[in-house]
C-alpha cells in the first residue's frame, strides 16, 4: 500500500458526512504524520456545517471545526493523498471530471466492504447521532488499516538496514 501524507473525505456539500470523518481521523492522528480535510463535491458557495452534524459529533466528544463547505478540485488530487469519498457516485464523479484523479476510493471500497454511507438530511438528532456512529467506525478502520500499513513499512525499512 502506498504511503499518504493526506486523507480527504468527500460528501455531496461538505456539511455533515465529510466533516465528521475529519473531525474523528483529526482525533486519530495526532502525534502522526498524516494530515486530513474534507471537501464537497456540490459546494455552490460556503455554508457552515449542519448543526445537527456538529452536535451530534459532539456528543462524544469529537469538536467539528471545520468552518464552512470546501468545493472538492483538482488540486486535491495527488500520488500522495488518498481521497475517500461516501458514495459510489461521489467516487465515480471524481474520475470523470478530473483527468488525473488517482487513490480515490469509497470509504467501503477502501476497506474492501461495499455501499454507500447514507446521508442524515431531514432526520433528527437521533438520525445524525447515528450517521455519526457509523462514519467513526469507518474511520477508525480506515485509521486501522494506514497505521498498520505504516507500522510494516517501518519494520520492513529496519529489517533492510
Amino acid at each position: 500500500m502506498e504511503k499518504y501524507d493526506r486523507v480527504i473525505f468527500v460528501s455531496s456539500d461538505d456539511t455533515c458526512k465529510g466533516p465528521m470523518a475529519e473531525g474523528v481521523m483529526r482525533e486519530l492522528i495526532k502525534g502522526k504524520e498524516l494530515t486530513t480535510a474534507s471537501r464537497g463535491m456540490v459546494v455552490l458557495f460556503p455554508e457552515p456545517i449542519n448543526p445537527k452534524a456538529a452536535m451530534a459529533a459532539e456528543g462524544f466528544g469529537i469538536p467539528l471545526v471545520h468552518p464552512s463547505s470546501i468545493p472538492f478540485q483538482e488540486e486535491d488530487l495527488n500520488e500522495r493523498t488518498l481521497v475517500l469519498t461516501m458514495t459510489e457516485q461521489q467516487k465515480r464523479s471524481i474520475y470523470e471530471q478530473y483527468e488525473n484523479a488517482i487513490n480515490v476510493y469509497t470509504i467501503n471500497e477502501f476497506l474492501d466492504g461495499e455501499g454507500d454511507v447514507e446521508d442524515p438530511a431531514g432526520g433528527d438528532l437521533q438520525v445524525y447521532t447515528e450517521c455519526f456512529e457509523r462514519v467513526s467506525v469507518l474511520v477508525k478502520l480506515v485509521a486501522e488499516k494506514l497505521f498498520l500499513e505504516e507500522e510494516k513499512e517501518v519494520r520492513n525499512d529496519c529489517n533492510r538496514k
